[in-house]
């Protein structure tokens, strides 16, 4: 894997529980001395897990590492909920459960596409104002439309166990970005007839990055190596050019290839990042240059 100084590049947090993304980003800015920092695909408080950081020129490339999938670990206790259905929040129902849910029988009901409302404690704006604002205020909460979604996969990864009248178990989850993890055990529960709460979220994969690959947040310093702008592109189609190509390249001028893939990533004869294009009719238009 390259690295790149001074520091362009993506950088793969594993991020603890108990502070948010943003202050992930903040803490990542006074470790490296930079003040171009962000990230890919926010991550909830009481979750943990892969966070995946743009520094400096690498901000460029955050809006197509932010469309992935995303994967999940994640414990479920059954038979009791919270107001932000997570273990941090108050408990405001109980169904004690007289015997184990079928757990199993319900699952590939949520598999393939999966429309999901926003739970009261999220970030998504209504009016310029966030959801969990609004539940923290004690003021009623705006409607909003549920969201289609894709499961890719679902499955319990323990046995069940019961104690005191709940449920515990754990489970794997991959599915398109922008899932509530909390809301999914949530409707999961209400398809057994009980209700819910996660107990634990560990993300354990962003796209192409995954947790072994992750860096702990009190481990980045001003020495820290960061991946370069091509190398955390990997999954997308590439060209190499020099010459004409090159000069057109870094001027953001159309190239013309033949192919159908609808980016490219447009690269010097060093493996360095020039731009990354898009197809529009019968050539390749620059969506962003980085030489």
């Amino acid at each position: 894997m390259g690295v790149v100084r001074p520091m362009n590049g993506i950088l793969v947090i594993n991020k603890p529980t108990g502070i948010s993304s943003h202050d992930c980003v903040n803490i990542v800015r006074r470790a490296m001395n930079t003040k171009k920092v962000g990230h890919a695909g926010t991550l909830d408080v009481e979750a943990s897990g892969v966070l995946v950081l743009g520094i400096n020129k690498g901000t460029k490339l955050l809006n197509y590492l932010n469309q992935d999938d995303k994967t999940y670990r994640f414990d479920v206790v059954f038979g009791v909920t919270t107001d932000t259905l997570d273990h941090a929040g108050t408990i405001i129902d109980e169904q004690p459960l007289q015997s184990e849910p079928d757990i199993d029988a319900v699952l590939p009901s949520f598999i393939g596409k999966y429309r999901q409302t926003p739970p009261n404690y999220s970030a998504v704006k209504v009016s310029g104002k966030k959801l969990y604002e609004y539940a923290r205020e004690g003021k009623p909460v705006p409607t909003v439309d549920p969201r289609e979604l894709t499961v890719h996969e679902l499955y319990r990864t323990t046995p069940v166990s019961m104690t005191d009248n709940r449920a515990y178990c754990s489970f794997h989850l991959r599915a398109s970005k922008g899932i509530y993890v909390r809301q999914l055990a949530s409707d999961l529960a209400a398809k057994l007839g009980t209700v819910a709460h996660t107990s634990a979220i560990h993300r354990i994969g962003a796209g192409d990055f995954t947790i072994n690959e992750a860096i702990n947040l009190d481990h980045v310093n001003a020495n820290t190596s960061v991946m370069t702008l091509s190398d955390a592109l990997r999954s997308m189609p590439y060209r190499t050019v020099s010459g004409d190509e090159l000069f057109k390249a870094k001027h953001g001028q159309p190239l013309y290839f033949s192919g159908e893939a609808t980016q490219l990533k447009i690269l010097d004869e060093r493996g360095k990042l020039v731009a990354i294009y898009e197809q529009k009719d019968t050539d390749y238009r620059a969506k962003n240059v980085f030489a």
